[in-house]
């Protein structure tokens, strides 16, 4: 089931609850009043019924010619009865109310052609228990008898057709208008729908069109403003990254082979030469030497490129220690001196933090061997190398500045990626893989730390790892 159709489905199910509920509502509603009104209609004609009785001790009397009483005869008209329960009627108000109105008790009573009305009651009784026998009163010459009864009952009925009728015509007009409006809600609220995530119909249909050999496709995002436009600029700015991880990485096995490919080949010429005749022990000396040399700079490549392959979870460093770093420093100098005794390095302390810094130390000396190897191959013979340390705001800098060519900069963004190697360094011939800043870099992330570069072409680099502040 497509979203669209689950979309739809849901609200117009509760669209359809909805108006079926107000539809319901409106015809209880007009039922409601609709009988109410028919019972206010019986309740006036009752009172006016009883209105012409009088009732006293002597019994009830009925007088007809008091009062002007309801005789409508219309299709609707009220109808009623005026009897004495158990004896006869008295009065009626047309033909049609006839006796079967004293068939029972219950509200709605059908008549002869099966029509239902609604009927009301009122008893009159008199005011004494006993009543005497009717007196015979004189008026003028006339004797007249007077009669009383000892209780009158007064009936009265209103059809209930044309109530039912007009509540078949708006259950009618609900019905049509429900339907109207929910088939009306369901044909646009589809349109709607589709047209809202054509977007992402349109989206799915190009991330199935982009494969490995597509590089640069991406997808078509909608300038709507909304949700839909985010995932697409979300999910384009995973492609991009994607793409430059894919880039890399086929980059990174490119260089990789080329790299191994030409110590291989220097190894083997040589024992292919030494191997072409005998040789005495100093020629077979020359040449296991000049192999050692070419294995153990492939050894170290090969480190760095295992270093270089591992996951960023395997590279992050959870055992750092606290380092009083101008002490550390200086220890690492002495012994960077020992091991390099043609290289000059220098340490300025412009200010230093009374916090020590968080690092690995077998690893935070790996860095600067690699910095300083790097400033020390660039810069002119015998020229200091300068190790800075400041203390800033965010922490502490560690700044390792050479007097080299310097890197162009268009290429300083550059300078942290594997076998990147500027055009200075190439045209001055200096040795090298292009792997020793990559690795540094990767070793301040792994530590917490930062590494970035600055540079002045003609006048020199600066690399400057920023250890965060810290308390202990």
């Amino acid at each position: 089931m497509t979203l669209t159709t689950r979309v739809s489905a849901f609200f117009l199910g509760w669209l359809g609850l909805s108006l079926a509920g107000f539809a319901v509502t409106i015809y209880l509603v007009e039922r409601a009043d609709l009988y109410r009104r028919a019972d206010d209609r019986l309740a006036g004609t009752l009172d006016a019924l009883v209105a012409a009785a009088e009732v006293d001790n002597d019994g009830v009397e009925w007088e007809p010619l008091e009062r002007t009483l309801p005789r409508g005869d219309g299709p609707d008209a009220v109808i009623w009865l005026v009897t004495v329960p158990g004896a006869k009627v008295l009065d009626r108000s047309n033909p049609t109310a006839g006796e079967w109105l004293l068939a029972g008790t219950a509200e709605t009573l059908s008549d002869p052609t099966g029509a239902d009305w609604r009927v009301a009651r009122r008893r009159l009784d008199a005011r004494a228990k006993d009543v005497p026998p009717p007196p015979i009163r004189t008026l003028g010459a006339q004797p007249e008898v007077v009669v009383k009864w000892n209780a009158v009952e007064v009936i009265a009925a209103v059809p209930l057709d044309p109530i039912r009728h007009g509540l078949n015509r708006l259950a009618g007009w609900l019905v049509g208008l429900t339907a109207g409006l929910w088939l009306t809600a369901a044909i646009v609220g589809r349109w709607l729908c589709r047209r809202t995530l054509a977007p992402v119909a349109q989206m799915a249909a190009s991330a199935r069109s982009i494969g490995p050999a597509t590089t640069g496709e991406r997808l078509v995002v909608p300038g709507s403003g909304d949700e839909l436009e985010d995932l697409g600029r979300a999910f384009n700015g995973a492609l991009d990254r994607l793409e430059e991880a894919l880039e890399r990485q086929r980059r990174f096995t490119g260089d990789a082979s080329h790299q191994f490919r030409t110590p291989l080949a220097a190894m083997l010429g040589q024992v292919e030469v030494a191997l072409r005749r005998d040789r005495d022990a100093a020629e077979y000396r020359t040449t296991l030497a000049s192999l050692a040399d070419d294995i153990r700079h492939l050894n170290r490549l090969t480190e760095a490129l295992l270093f270089l392959a591992r996951a960023d979870a395997e590279a992050t460093l959870s055992e750092l220690q606290p380092i009083e770093l101008p002490a550390w420093i200086s220890t690492y100098v002495r012994d960077w001196q020992t091991r390099n005794p043609d290289s000059r390095v220098e340490v300025i302390v412009e200010s230093a933090s009374n916090d020590p810094v968080r690092a690995h130390p077998e690893l935070l000396t790996q860095l600067l061997d690699n910095l300083l190897d790097n400033a020390v191959k660039y810069a002119p013979a015998r020229s200091p190398v300068v190790i800075r340390l400041r203390a800033v705001e965010m922490g502490t800098e560690l700044a390792v500045e050479d007097t080299g060519p310097g890197i162009a900069l268009e290429e300083l963004p550059h300078v942290f990626e594997p076998f990147f190697r500027s055009a200075a360094a190439r045209e001055a011939g200096v040795r090298g893989v292009g792997l020793g800043l990559a690795i540094a870099k990767r070793i301040a992330e792994a530590m917490g730390t930062t590494l970035r570069a600055e540079s002045v072409v003609g006048r020199g680099s600066r690399f400057i790892v920023t250890f965060p502040a810290t308390r202990t």
